[in-house]
């Protein structure tokens, strides 16, 4: 062509080489356990490849399971492959004292993670409130205020129209009750305290179908919640018009005031934080999932659920029958929630996180895998 620059073809088709070998290194990653800084992933598997101590090993074999390493280039404050995309320090602040625990299983968490199976018939629930030393990430302990002993709570799930009876004991030294979202009678809404050594019982008749937050209502709400009283509850239509889907996730984003300054300081899907970096949640390759997004943090005022390199159907309040919408970002204010359905199309790593980065990065960056 007239006018055209030599060199710049040339740069260009070497962009190209590169951004392909990048796709193909990105399709290996979601078989394996492989753990990486989101922003540095792409960088470091499309230019020269680097060792988890920081030297050229010139070979493309991943960290294992059970690692929060970074490529880097040599530079202990990070820097740039030739791919122009940042590595080691420079990538962000993924890991470190937001990692989860070390002595954490990557199946510690399937029993919030993977909701439980469809009821049919009144549904009996034994709930206890009880004072828990939380390991809410690798460098931050928490006295927990929870339901059961975990945070989030036990998944309650029941058929619209069917009976939810609660036996509600508080075990703990302060003033705690529960409180369902939803539509139920008053005098079982779950705003009278119950004092400590107290119990009572709750019935609600589950509706409508969706997916709804419950919470300790006792005074102060938010310190209340921020300490760990929360958990989902799925009600099932009778007849689902729904696309069937292949699996159902629950993801409770929550935020921890660890000095109780009225502010957090870590953030969570499900109760700890960077466990998703750590473990992503794997999926086979175009499987359709529906994953219940719940907004469980106090104190922010709005938080989001965005997914990388693919789009999602929106159910808000994971009720209808057909989306409201198609996206990749949603944005949920205090309790708002949503049932979220995708595919992942190719073996892959497809990151999701709030897109508040602040709260991102205290914990809330996490990957589905498919393999």
């Amino acid at each position: 062509m007239a006018g055209c620059d030599r060199g710049s073809v040339a740069d260009r088709r070497r962009v190209l080489s590169e951004n392909h070998d990048r796709r193909e290194a990105l399709k290996k990653l979601g078989v394996g356990g492989l753990t990486v800084a989101a922003a540095g992933l792409a960088g470091a598997v499309g230019g020269s490849r680097a060792a988890a101590d920081g030297t050229n090993s010139g070979s493309a074999e991943p960290h294992g399971e059970g690692h929060e390493g970074t490529y880097s280039n040599n530079d202990p404050q990070g820097g740039r492959l030739s791919s122009e995309l940042p590595v080691g320090a420079a990538a962000g602040p993924y890991g470190g004292p937001y990692a989860p625990p070390d002595d954490l299983a990557a199946d510690a968490l399937d029993h919030v993670t993977y909701a439980p199976a469809r009821t049919t018939g009144t549904v009996e629930v034994e709930m206890s409130v009880v004072e828990v030393n939380h390991a809410i990430s690798r460098g931050h302990t928490i006295t927990a205020w929870t339901y059961n002993g975990t945070a989030p709570g036990p998944t309650i799930r029941a058929t619209e129209g069917e009976l939810i009876r609660v036996h509600f004991s508080n075990l703990t030294g302060h003033d705690h009750n529960l409180h369902f979202h939803g539509r139920h009678s008053p005098l079982h809404d779950g705003w009278e305290p119950i004092p400590p050594g107290g119990d009572t019982v709750y019935e609600i008749v589950a509706g409508p179908a969706g997916v709804h937050p419950y919470h300790c209502h006792t005074m102060p709400i938010d310190r209340h919640i921020s300490k760990g009283l929360y958990g989902t509850l799925i009600v099932d239509p009778v007849e689902d018009g729904r696309q069937p889907v292949d699996h159902e996730l629950v993801l409770a984003l929550s935020g921890w005031d660890v000095d109780e300054d009225g502010g957090n300081e870590v953030y969570s899907w499900n109760g700890v934080a960077g466990f998703y970096h750590k473990f992503p949640i794997k999926v086979p390759v175009g499987d359709r999932v529906r994953a219940y997004v719940l907004n469980m943090v106090e104190f922010d005022p709005v938080a989001s659920f965005h997914l990388h390199a693919e789009m999602f159907d929106v159910y808000p309040s994971g009720m209808g029958d057909s989306p409201l919408l198609t996206a990749d970002i949603i944005s949920l204010g205090q309790m708002e929630r949503a049932a979220v359905e995708f595919t992942l199309p190719e073996l892959g790593r497809y990151m999701f996180h709030p897109h508040q980065h602040s709260i991102a990065a205290r914990g809330a960056m996490g990957w589905f895998a498919a393999v």
